[in-house]
């Protein structure tokens, strides 16, 4: 058995300010009048998540204390622009809802097509994300979750790319495999994670980097890549 695990966002589909463009939605949602532009909901959403102060242990914080934890942080952002506590509050409550919309997440062209080849070829696929918890539903919405074996979620596990024990939690549910694969945009979370780990790792969309095995523009190189 040889096991790629995959990123997700950035990797297999593509978002535009997706964690932005839901904060201000929500809010939009509950006061259409708020006078919070969107640059300024951008500049708090480059900090304050999990996978942004990856060194931290969250181990007590998964699953729907994740969303608790971060819940907290939405609204303290919110509050920070100067919106009304009760607004912010009622605002936040939407963020987990919209977030998961499948209107927010583009497939890459030869996602699917790529995952289905590498599974006939006798690859198991595994997704393994910095995340939040619900991810799974989205899968299902995009009629990809059925191309993998397992989904491993930070949010779920406690601990982010490129920490060793979300890598090692990942390869002990195949202990017995031959080989594994890391494939992911992140230079940081995927690349130098997945070399640490001991895995061969492939960057995708990003160009060449030369911490990577492996470098590619479009996921179908990568079938070429296993062929070898």
């Amino acid at each position: 058995m040889k096991v790629i695990f995959w990123d997700f966002d950035g990797t297999l589909v593509h978002s535009n300010s997706l964690w932005s463009g839901s904060v201000y939605n929500a809010l939009k949602q509950v006061c259409p009048d708020a006078k919070v532009e969107f640059t300024e909901i951008r500049k708090h959403m480059a900090h304050g998540f999990t996978w942004h102060t990856p060194n931290e242990d969250y181990s007590s914080i998964t699953g729907d204390k994740w969303w608790d934890h971060m819940n907290a942080y939405f609204c303290s952002c919110y509050i920070a622009l100067d919106v009304p506590a009760d607004i912010a509050e009622s605002a936040t409550k939407n963020i987990r809802n919209i977030i998961k919309c499948k209107e927010n997440y583009t497939l890459y062209p030869d996602s699917i097509s790529t995952l289905k080849t590498l599974k006939d070829m006798g690859f198991t696929n595994a997704l393994l994300s910095n995340n939040y918890p619900d991810l799974c539903e989205v899968l299902e919405k995009l009629s990809i979750a059925d191309l993998f074996d397992n989904i491993i979620i930070s949010a779920n596990e406690g601990y982010d790319k490129p920490r060793k024990e979300i890598f090692e939690s990942a390869m002990n549910l195949y202990p017995n495999a031959e080989a594994y694969y890391m494939i992911g945009d992140s230079i940081n979370a995927d690349i130098i994670g997945g070399n640490s780990a001991g895995m061969t790792t492939i960057l995708v969309h990003r160009g060449y980097d030369e911490n990577a095995d492996h470098c590619v523009d479009e996921l179908e190189q990568i079938i070429e890549i296993m062929n070898n």
